[in-house]
C-alpha cells in the first residue's frame, strides 16, 4: 500500500502505524537516510511480511528519553537530525540537518516555541517535541492513513543555475526534486556529481527540454522552482545597493528622465550572497512597499493604498547564488489618480522581510 508523509511523520512513528517494522520500509523504498524523509513523499508500506513473534507488552517508558530526548544548545547525534528535519518542515530554517544542534538550531527552536506559545528557551522539551508532532514514546494504535491536508499557499524557491561540481543547499534542493520525481536513487548529499548529471540529463529528455546536464532557468521551471541571473541595471540609470540579511538588493528605474505620462518601470534585485539558504516571510501576498515623493517630500503615490493583498503568510526562499527580481510600475497618477506634474521625484522600495530600504531619484520633464 502507500502512504504519503505528512509533517511530524518518522520512520517508526509509520512502521508502529502499519504494524511493520523501519528496516522493511527502508528496503521497500531504498531508502539511504532513515532520518531524512519529507512531507509529499510517497512511501511503499509492505505487507504480508513474516512479523517477529510479539513480546509481553512492557510499562512504557517515561517520555522524557527515548525518543524525545531533551536537547539543547551542543547536542549532537540523530535525534538532532530528527529534530532539525521537523524545524524545516514547519517552515523553520535551522540550517543544514547535519546533527549538531548550533545557534541556528537553537534560534529555529526558539522561533517555533514562540509562534506556539510554549515556554521560549531555547530547549527541545516534551512540549516542543509533541507541538512538533512526535509521539514522544507513547504509540497510538494502528489506524487507517488520514488524507493530506489541502496544501496552503505554495513556497516560491528561488536557485542559481547548477552544472557538475557544484556543491550545496541548492544541490540539496535539487536532489530532492529529482528524488521526487523519480529521477535520482542516490544520496541527497548536495555533491552535483555525475550521478545527479544523469538524473538531470534524464529529466530534461522526458521533459523535452534541451539535453545539457546543466540545471538551467528552463529545467528549473519543469521543477517547480525560479532560476534568474542577476540582471545588470541598463547604463546611466538611477541605482541603490544595500545589503541586509545576507541578501545583496540592488534598485533601479528603466531611465534616469522620463517624458510626461510615461510608464516609470522600477526594479528590485535580490541575490543571495551567503552559503547557505535564506527564508523570508510575509503575511500577505505583499512583498514591497513604494513610496514615491516629490521634490517638496510630499508623498504622491504609495503601492499598498487603496489595494488589497491576500491575506496569507508566504515564504520565500533564495538558494545561494540565487536570485530574485521583483518589479512594479508607476505610470505618474498620484493616488487621486491625477497626472503628476514636471520635476524630480524620490522612489523608496523597501522590501518587508529585509526591512532593507533603497532610494532613487528620478526627472519627470
Amino acid at each position: 500500500m502507500q502512504y504519503v508523509v505528512q509533517a511530524g511523520d518518522t520512520l517508526f512513528a509509520i512502521a508502529q502505524r502499519f504494524g511493520t517494522t523501519v528496516d522493511a520500509i527502508v528496503r521497500a523504498n531504498n531508502i539511504q537516510d532513515p532520518n531524512n524523509i519529507f512531507v509529499g513523499q510517497v512511501l511503499t508500506i509492505p505487507t504480508g511480511a513474516a512479523q517477529p513473534t510479539p513480546k509481553p507488552p512492557s510499562p512504557p517508558s517515561p517520555p522524557s528519553t527515548g525518543a524525545c530526548p531533551e536537547l539543547r544548545l551542543g547536542s549532537r547525534g540523530s535525534a538532532v537530525i530528527r529534530l532539525q528535519n521537523l524545524l524545516r518542515n514547519a517552515g523553520f530554517n535551522p540550517g543544514p540537518a547535519d546533527g549538531v544542534f548550533g545557534r541556528r538550531t537553537e534560534n529555529a527552536v526558539r522561533a517555533f516555541q514562540a509562534r506556539q506559545r510554549l515556554t521560549v528557551t531555547g530547549v527541545v522539551n516534551i512540549a516542543t517535541w509533541r507541538a512538533l508532532g512526535e509521539n514522544c514514546g507513547i504509540t497510538p494504535p494502528p489506524t487507517p492513513p488520514t488524507p493530506p491536508t489541502p496544501p496552503g499557499p505554495p513556497q516560491e524557491f528561488h536557485c542559481p543555475i547548477l552544472r557538475l561540481g557544484a556543491v550545496g543547499p541548492a544541490v540539496r534542493f535539487l536532489q530532492r526534486l529529482l528524488k521526487e520525481k523519480g529521477f535520482y536513487n542516490g544520496v541527497v548529499d548536495g555533491d552535483f556529481g555525475g550521478r545527479t548529471e544523469r538524473a538531470v540529463r534524464q529529466f530534461q529528455r522526458q521533459q523535452g527540454l534541451a539535453v545539457t546536464g546543466v540545471v538551467n532557468e528552463a529545467t528549473w521551471r519543469a521543477l517547480g522552482a525560479n532560476c534568474a541571473l542577476e540582471p545588470q541595471p541598463p547604463s546611466g540609470t538611477p541605482i541603490a545597493t544595500a545589503v541586509g540579511r545576507g541578501l545583496r538588493h540592488i534598485l533601479f528605474t528603466n531611465k534616469r528622465v522620463y517624458e510626461n505620462g510615461e510608464n516609470v518601470r522600477i526594479s528590485l534585485v535580490k541575490t543571495n550572497i551567503t552559503s547557505d539558504e535564506i527564508n523570508l516571510r510575509y503575511n500577505t501576498s505583499q512583498v514591497i512597499e513604494v513610496t514615491i515623493t516629490d521634490s517638496s517630500g510630499n508623498v504622491v503615490w504609495v503601492l499598498s493604498q487603496n489595494r488589497q493583498f491576500a491575506q496569507f503568510s508566504r515564504l520565500i526562499t533564495i538558494f545561494p547564488g540565487g536570485t530574485q527580481l521583483l518589479t512594479e510600475n508607476w505610470n505618474q497618477l498620484n493616488n487621486a489618480g491625477r497626472p503628476a506634474p514636471p520635476g524630480t521625484y524620490r522612489i523608496r522600495v523597501e522590501n518587508l522581510a529585509t526591512d532593507v530600504s533603497l532610494t532613487v531619484q528620478i526627472e519627470i520633464r
